[in-house]
């Protein structure tokens, strides 16, 4: 990890975005920061004037913008690109059997350290400075976060981490994952770049003891977990429980202001008005819901209950610009009018932002506000007009895509620069990572299918923990 410059600096030169909400645009804006630290943003003349004797670092008429944050991701499968099950898939079920839980059975740490480290350098140049992981490798469990942190710590950027504990190994391995997340967050507590959540697979992965472990170790609702992702976790657990997941997860204690709700693709509204009440965050992973054929969020239902909805990629990539032009156009390809998509898909960039300043006790986080943490990217910004709050959606989908980051800064040092890395080397990550990747691939093919834990094959063992 580079040292915290004590020098000021100043990205200059491009149209600043205080936010993703758009409410906040300057042209000819600026953002100056010290030892990590923002300490003016404004016109590229109050910062000048502010900051004399800066050292300057041009955006050449791009966008000045707060560093993106991907609020669900899964970095462990990093490595899984190309990968062929070597077997049928009918159904999410299958592709969760035969695909995703062999291959986090694969995982030991070398291979979990490799992710870790491609998924990183790809978030830097994708100019994602915060991620929200949610991390599986039953081989290797306890202090696996910390192996985590480690990797997202030397690459510069900021997470949020948590083990996903589930009853689909047993019982003992879900509460082990319990136990990691835990630790994890304790250990963090004051760390000034890293948060834990209590991780949860799925509804429909836990068992009533597991959930009810789970209540004893949670903190105002600080879960992050897959929610009504297919039809088959609403299925399963009306049929085991008599109540859908969010029913469950209330009854548990499970819900609050801290709780990270995945997908909730099949969720009805009453259960997303219940997510709302609770002050819940729904991330949305559009990408990941059309490859996995399980359905798309009804974003329009969602933002109409008052429930507050950010976006993530659920593993598919760290682009968050990819994310927010797929969610436009699946929406849009839902409501054939002319207006769709348009105020459904406002603000998802910034829809984490509220939930992580609470978290880090940042009010500012992930904001360009004085005395807010310097992370800020730069976006070549060609043949766009002056943007607006009401143009800002328009442009992200229409105009910056492919999108092209040129700087991207985090707590004040440049982890890219001029589209260079800084503080990794794309090529011997690759090169070193071949051997671990095939490693990997291996042990997977090796590992059967046919986790106890899933729909109807579970036996009356696993629905009594």
């Amino acid at each position: 990890m580079g040292e915290i410059m004590a020098e000021t600096h100043i990205l200059r030169g491009g149209t600043l975005l205080a936010d993703w909400s758009g409410a906040h645009i300057q042209p000819d804006g600026a953002v100056a920061w010290r030892e990590g630290r923002i300490v003016a943003c404004g016109t590229r003349q109050e910062v000048e004037a502010a900051c004399p004797d800066a050292i300057t670092h041009e955006a050449h008429g791009g966008w000045i913008a707060p560093g993106l944050i991907n609020a669900h991701h899964h970095l462990y499968s990093a490595l899984a690109s190309g990968l062929d099950p070597g077997m049928p898939i009918d159904g999410f079920g299958q592709r969760l059997d035969r695909l995703w839980w062999r291959l986090d059975r694969a995982h030991d740490e070398a291979s979990v350290r490799a992710s870790v480290r491609v998924g990183a350098l790809r978030s830097v140049m994708a100019g994602c400075t915060t991620v929200v992981d949610h991390h599986a490798s039953p081989a290797v469990l306890e202090g696996v976060l910390d192996v985590v942190a480690e990797e997202l710590e030397a690459a510069g950027l900021s997470a949020v981490l948590c083990y996903e504990a589930s009853d689909r190994n047993g019982h003992a391995e879900a509460l082990a994952g319990l136990r990691e997340s835990a630790r994890f967050r304790g250990a963090v507590s004051a760390h000034s770049r890293f948060r834990g959540l209590l991780g949860l697979h799925a509804c429909f992965t836990l068992s009533d003891a597991s959930l009810a472990r789970a209540a004893e170790l949670v903190c105002e609702g600080d879960v992050h977990i897959h929610v009504a992702e297919d039809a088959l976790d609403v299925e399963l657990c009306h049929r085991r429980n008599g109540m859908g997941p969010v029913q469950r997860l209330r009854q548990h204690g499970l819900l609050g202001p801290r709780a990270w709700i995945a997908h909730g693709v099949h969720l009805r509204r009453e259960d997303l008005e219940i997510l709302a009440e609770q002050g819940c965050l729904l991330v949305h992973n559009p990408e990941s819901n059309a490859n996995n054929q399980v359905g798309r969020l009804d974003l329009r239902l969602a933002r109409a209950s008052g429930l507050r909805v950010a976006l993530g990629t659920d593993g598919m990539s760290p682009c968050m610009a990819g994310s927010l032009r797929s969610a436009f156009l699946l929406h849009r390809s839902a409501h054939p009018c002319q207006d769709a998509g348009w105020k459904e898909c406002e603000q998802l960039l910034d829809g984490a932002r509220p939930t992580l300043a609470a978290i880090f006790g940042e009010p500012g986080y992930s904001a360009l506000l004085e005395g807010a943490p310097a992370d800020v990217i730069a976006l070549d910004a060609p043949f766009t007009p002056h943007v607006t709050q009401e143009s800002l959606t328009a442009h992200l989908v229409f105009g910056l895509a492919p999108l092209r980051v040129r700087h991207t800064v985090a707590r004040g040092i440049f982890l890219l620069r001029d589209y260079h890395l800084q503080m990794q080397d794309a090529e011997r990550i690759g090169r070193e990572s071949q051997p671990v990747r095939n490693a990997l691939w291996s042990r997977f093919r090796a590992t059967e299918a046919g986790t106890p834990y899933l729909g109807p094959a579970i036996g009356a063992a696993q629905e009594d923990l």
